[in-house]
């Protein structure tokens, strides 16, 4: 599994992007209301919330069959999740320092671009390391 991937590195950030994934889709699908009362979306955000947590959790899912499959040929994946965590880095920042962030109730905090760009430098390093495999 480990020479699939390129070494000891490039896995162990593969399974962090997947840990990651997980912890957000858990919170978006399962525990929607605590994780909109935590930055306080209010309940009219439930069907946005678990819609953001369907996303996070088709790539944890996608991320498992490619540790017990490969990454072989895994290219469009990976760039989608590199893709998604710009986009999401950009307007996270955006967002928590914007008007958003002063609405009554709303508890911004910089996790909105920071998560985001964590995953966004795993992802560059695993691009980048695992560009022979991932093509």
């Amino acid at each position: 599994m480990v020479e699939s991937f390129g070494g000891a590195l490039n896995l162990t950030l593969w399974i962090l992007l997947m840990l990651g994934s997980v912890y957000y889709s858990f919170r978006c699908l399962f525990q929607t209301k605590q994780f909109n009362d935590q930055y306080g979306f209010g309940d009219s955000a439930v069907f946005m919330t678990r819609f953001a947590g369907t996303n996070v959790g088709a790539a944890a899912l996608i991320s498992l069959a490619l540790i017990v499959n490969g990454p072989e040929g895994a290219w469009a994946f990976v760039a989608w999740g590199w893709t998604q965590s710009l986009i999401a880095t950009i307007t996270g920042f955006l967002t928590v320092n914007g008007e958003w962030a002063k609405v009554e109730g709303v508890k911004a905090t910089a996790e909105g671009y920071i998560a985001p760009f964590g995953f966004l430098v795993v992802n560059s390093i695993l691009l980048y390391n695992m560009s022979g495999i991932l093509y």
